[in-house]
């Protein structure tokens, strides 16, 4: 069996010992981590992810992060998460926080990006003259 962690930046989400499975989504796609799997590292995409404790299923609506697996522990780190029994909500809460999320600090570096290159090359047209 594995032992799952979920760990946010201000504490640790929840613990699940005597996982016997775990989906989630990696950039890669969807991908199934059983106790046997081999040693694993994934970086994580806002998605659903499902544990599978002695028969039960726990779902989390699970912002970026990292997913490392060495041996039977498993530690998942992201900027955020959401524990829930409906699936539609959670793929909600992906969509409409996470996602959202995501595409504004897209913008806000591409501005940053605007206004460093901006500055740049003013400094080189000042090195001309």
């Amino acid at each position: 069996m594995m032992e799952v962690s979920l760990i946010l930046p201000h504490k640790i989400y929840c613990r699940h010992s005597q996982v016997e499975k775990l989906k989630a989504e990696g950039l890669e796609g969807h991908f199934t981590l059983l106790p046997a799997h081999i040693d694993y590292l994934a970086v994580l995409v806002p998605g659903l992810m499902q544990l599978t404790v002695a028969g039960q299923e726990y779902y989390f609506a699970v912002d970026h992060g990292t997913l490392v697996k060495i041996g039977a522990a498993v530690r998942i780190s992201c900027r955020n998460a959401v524990a829930g029994e409906d699936i539609r909500q959670l793929a909600q809460v992906v969509e409409e926080s996470f996602k959202v999320i995501d595409d504004l600090e897209k913008k806000a570096r591409s501005a940053l990006f605007g206004l460093e290159y901006g500055v740049i090359r003013r400094f080189a047209e000042l090195g001309k003259g």
